[in-house]
């Protein structure tokens, strides 16, 4: 009786999580494709004397890259692309490996944790003191919304990847789990 309404939530958990990331993907391009466009002209206007130049461009472009930094944050933990050093796993036998698999996942799990409860008091700081930026006078709290978004969705991507390294058996893990596109995290089979 648990099953079929466990099995259809982890189907809209799926969805939700589809969602997020095609969103995360658009605003991530439509962010640099926009970043691209300012850069381009405020080439093009400081070259020609006659037409007026972008002042704003740098400090707009400045914080595309904080939005898509940790945005990509995010991204680059759901496809296990975050640098890293791997000698001790790629040394380990496939039991260890399913050891320091889990240890990893726990331990970005708990630091992009803490780290997303800092940054919320840090934009709730922001917010308070209602800190604009200094050309185009944005509200400073938007661009460090930032961090506590990439920071939460790390959280439960890297807590989606504790739970999937907690039930691979370690020879699927030392067989099948190279590549990233191969894991299935909500596979209730």
């Amino acid at each position: 009786m648990l099953r079929p309404f466990f099995r259809k939530w982890c189907i809209m958990f799926k969805k939700i999580l589809k969602g997020i990331r095609n969103a995360e993907l658009i605003i991530a391009g439509v962010l640099f494709s926009t970043a691209l466009v300012v850069l381009t002209l405020n080439v093009i206007f400081r070259r020609v004397s006659a037409l007026p130049a972008l002042d704003w461009a740098e400090e707009y472009m400045r914080y595309c890259s904080i939005w898509i930094t940790f945005l990509g944050m995010s991204l680059c933990a759901e496809d296990d692309s975050h640098v890293g050093v791997d000698i001790f796993y790629q040394l380990s036998r496939t039991k260890a490996r399913k050891v320091l698999k889990i240890l990893c996942m726990m331990a970005a799990c708990i630091f992009c944790a803490l780290y997303s409860v800092a940054c919320t008091n840090y934009v709730l700081m922001a917010l308070k003191n209602m800190q604009r930026s200094a050309v185009m006078q944005v509200p400073l709290w938007i661009v460090y919304l930032s961090l506590p978004i990439g920071a939460i969705l790390s959280t439960l991507q890297y807590a989606l990847r504790l739970m999937f390294y907690i039930r691979v058996d370690h020879k699927e893990l030392a067989d099948k789990v190279e590549n990233a596109a191969d894991i299935n995290l909500l596979d209730l089979n």
